[in-house]
């Protein structure tokens, strides 16, 4: 970067500090890191036109490549998950699949981006808001996941709440309509969560009920 172009940015003038030394903020980080890669690739050369599907393909090879995540969690079913990831309805697809990858960007995520994001529940305002916390260890959720969790143990899973959450039952009746249930309340406390309703409960319990319907899940309840 020429040293004259402190005139152009909103950088103190008496900072004899070179631009090329000082440091970036989080937001300019992540991009130059991902433009290093390309480099690195050799998807990006000097003088060469940008291979946009090339470009895009190295992108997702993270998340779509068996290897990343599947590494860190080898107990679990992968080709079941995905499977039963792939049959359902669209939206909630996606959620879910965000979910299994670890790419939904809850506060914990965007805190390590930007350090000045604050990392707490939104909901409870208690503990950072991981993936665990976000679906079944906040608080104001462990009403309606309780009832969840307590529908799976009656189908005969026996796995723990955090391989649950992911979709792996173990040998358990009825898959689909298990995973089916699964996948609409993560997408419904996504939901609920990013537009911050009121009575979160009764939302939940809501939305997921109309899912039961939507779905012809015959299922039992037991919500205080």
């Amino acid at each position: 970067m020429s040293f004259p172009l402190r005139t152009l940015l909103p950088l103190k003038m008496d900072n004899t500090v070179p631009v090329a030394v000082m440091k970036r903020p989080y937001y300019l980080q992540e991009p130059l890191h991902q433009i290093k890669q390309l480099f690195t690739s050799s998807l990006l050369v000097q003088g060469n036109p940008m291979a946009h599907r090339k470009t895009y393909n190295h992108w997702i090879l993270e998340v779509t490549t068996m290897g990343k995540l599947e590494i860190l969690r080898p107990n679990l079913d992968w080709p079941r998950i995905w499977k039963a990831t792939a049959a359902l309805p669209s939206n909630i697809r996606e959620t879910m699949f965000l979910f299994n990858q670890q790419l939904l960007p809850n506060r914990t995520r965007c805190h390590r981006l930007d350090p000045n994001k604050d990392a707490k529940c939104p909901i409870c305002h208690q503990d950072h808001e991981t993936d665990e916390h976000l679906m079944f260890k906040c608080p104001e959720r462990l009403t309606v996941w309780s009832w969840l969790e307590g529908i799976m143990r009656q189908k005969g899973c026996r796995t723990r709440k955090e391989d649950l959450i992911r979709g792996h039952f173990g040998p358990i009746g009825n898959l689909r309509q298990a995973f089916t249930l699964l996948a609409a309340y993560i997408f419904i406390n996504w939901k609920a969560r990013n537009h911050q309703l009121g009575n979160y409960v009764k939302v939940l319990v809501t939305a997921i009920w109309w899912c039961v319907f939507m779905f012809q899940l015959a299922l039992p309840v037991q919500l205080q």
